[in-house]
């Protein structure tokens, strides 16, 4: 094998050795995720919304929206589930990750908005597909942030849609 093979070989190793001890070097630091959601339903806020959290599929906690407002604290190493209801309105699931390695320890923020339909909109239609979550966030280590999952999002405005031209169709 010729001297440059060999150099090649070795820099490779490096690189597929380092990056495995890295996680043991540098453990993974205990993190806090402070969400904060906005709701709006036709570009008004929403008070008086009830909105759930999940861990695990059990209710851990329960508030009413304030001026459109509500608030958690999630800590690391666990999925979410964020479920907000009004009468009349369908019901907006949000999942939320934050089992990814964040880069430091402390406190991450971050916020969103909601946007409730009205239920009525969707008369004579299965929106059993809705009972999903229309959101998925996580940590996304190349922005070393919180983000909200494009793909998926994208998935889900391409449902939606199918869903109103659906319910116009039947009217």
């Amino acid at each position: 094998m010729t001297k440059f093979k060999i150099s090649i070989l070795l820099f490779i190793s490096f690189i597929v050795l380092s990056s495995a001890i890295k996680p043991l070097m540098f453990p993974a630091k205990a993190s806090s995720l402070e969400i904060k959601g906005y709701v709006f339903e036709d570009d008004k806020k929403v008070d008086k919304a009830l909105v759930r959290l999940y861990q695990n599929n059990k209710i851990v906690q329960m508030t009413k929206t304030k001026k459109s407002k509500f608030q958690f604290i999630l800590f690391s190493g666990m999925q979410y589930m964020v479920e907000v209801d009004k009468a009349g309105s369908v019901s907006e699931r949000i999942q939320i990750s934050t089992k990814e390695r964040t880069e430091f320890g402390g406190k991450y923020t971050y916020e969103f908005r909601v946007d409730l339909m009205k239920a009525s909109k969707f008369k004579g239609v299965d929106i059993s597909s809705l009972d999903f979550p229309t959101a998925i966030i996580k940590y996304d280590a190349e922005e070393g942030e919180y983000m909200h999952d494009a793909a998926y999002s994208k998935q889900v405005r391409a449902e939606l849609k199918k869903l109103k031209q659906e319910a116009k169709s039947k009217k």
